[in-house]
């Protein structure tokens, strides 16, 4: 019986089906690299995203409201001054996955040194601006002058580790990730009880970045910041393919927190934190099927620049974003109470009627951003535009749309609507003109 069983599942797992003309089984769905990459992404992001909240619920407890609030501010200023860096690890990733062996030592001896130039600069602008940030936050200089030498380090190590992602090294990839966050945990912790309050775990996040640096560059050790740079002779290549990323990724930051703003500006403050807990909620579709796309990128970007065949591998992961997706958006449709009782309480509650659609355009925008980013990997960066027309549409449509959250919500799904479909009619477009 057992064996008439494992018959049936083997003929199942390697019968063939076609989709876009590309042939498929679900044994070779399982065993490519896209699957196993994307695991490997998933549970280790997810892992960093664990030990992230319990930083935030440990610390938050251990320092208390005022001092916490101080380093909130401060660790508010370092992601903004990050989120304004994203595009760059995309470049990255681009161009050392596009590579053959004999450019990479060249290309990354050149993003090296452009990220060592960008950290100090990074770093005197924040020095100079100490006194500013320190009387409108209110928070002592101390605090500000650490976030010098942890910009030095962390701008190398967001480097460091988008061109391990560019190489396919995923797993190095997580490992400094979280060892990254694991020791940021730890080391602030002590340092709060040796009596440092806010300062001492600040003090943690510059230690932490050390050690992330230090296993980034052991991972790396067969390269340099050499004079090889000068042989890397694609830099006007990189700035033109920046500019588009650049303008993507703000495009995308302004989808996530554009509605959050301007709910909090034309609603009251209960109503306010309502919505933003269910955009929380809705940013795990997002989150969740997100390491797909940064396993993808690479994968294809690397076909693309050996002229092979990289369709399957956009499918795979087309078809694993949309199981993510519609995965966690049935969970919000059956247990929407639940959900949000699980993370925020009984007290966010009554935005359980909203949690779908929160969810529905949260996949349609995912969706959108995964085929983006297939584009990108093809160095087809006209399609931008489509996200950045959807953002305007989504800021300005809620200026003029507001009468209850719901609205807010319909815009955003309108706007995503737009995106996914300008995406999908130009890659119809591209496979027509591609096959003529």
């Amino acid at each position: 019986m057992i064996n008439k069983f494992l018959n049936l599942s083997a003929k199942f797992a390697d019968k063939q089906f076609s989709i876009f003309n590309n042939k498929f089984s679900v044994n070779y769905f399982l065993t490519h690299p896209l699957f196993s990459g994307s695991a490997v992404m998933i549970m280790g992001s997810n892992f960093a995203n664990f030990i992230a909240y319990m930083y935030h619920l440990i610390v938050g407890r251990l320092l208390g409201p005022a001092s916490y609030g101080e380093l909130a501010a401060v660790i508010s200023v370092l992601g903004l001054i990050f989120t304004s860096l994203n595009f760059i690890g995309l470049v990255v990733v681009k161009f050392a996955s596009s590579a053959n062996e004999r450019e990479l030592k060249g290309i990354y001896s050149w993003f090296s040194s452009i990220a060592l130039k960008a950290g100090i600069g990074l770093s005197i602008a924040v020095l100079i601006l100490t006194p500013f940030f320190s009387n409108f936050l209110h928070i002592n200089k101390e605090m500000f002058f650490l976030l010098v030498p942890i910009l030095s380090f962390s701008v190398l190590t967001f480097v460091y580790r988008s061109f391990l992602q560019g190489l396919m090294r995923f797993k190095e990839v997580v490992i400094s990730s979280n060892a990254d966050f694991v020791a940021r945990l730890i080391l602030g912790v002590i340092f709060i009880y040796a009596g440092l309050s806010a300062f001492g775990a600040m003090l943690g996040i510059l230690l932490s970045s050390v050690i992330a640096f230090l296993i980034l560059r052991h991972y790396l050790r067969d390269y340099r910041i050499l004079k090889i740079s000068k042989k890397f002779s694609n830099s006007k290549q990189v700035f033109s393919y920046a500019i588009p990323i650049f303008f993507a990724t703000v495009a995308t930051n302004s989808m996530f927190s554009t509605d959050v703003v301007l709910v909090k500006h034309f609603f009251n403050s209960h109503d306010a934190g309502i919505y933003a807990s269910i955009s929380t909620l809705g940013k795990i579709i997002f989150f969740g099927a997100g390491p797909v796309g940064a396993v993808m990128f690479p994968m294809i970007s690397k076909r693309h620049a050996k002229g092979q065949n990289y369709s399957k591998i956009f499918i795979l992961s087309l078809m694993l974003t949309l199981a993510i997706g519609l995965g966690v958006l049935f969970i919000y449709l059956i247990f929407p109470r639940l959900s949000i009782s699980l993370l925020f309480g009984e007290k966010f509650i009554e935005g359980a009627p909203l949690l779908i659609w929160m969810g529905i355009f949260m996949v349609l925008f995912t969706l959108g951003s995964l085929i983006l980013s297939y584009f990108l990997s093809i160095e087809k960066t006209k399609v931008t535009l489509a996200i950045v027309v959807a953002a305007l549409m989504q800021g300005i449509g809620i200026w003029l749309f507001h009468d209850t959250l719901l609205t807010v919500i319909n815009v955003s799904i309108a706007s995503s609507s737009f995106f996914l479909v300008s995406v999908l009619i130009y890659f119809g477009y591209a496979t027509k003109k591609k096959r003529n």
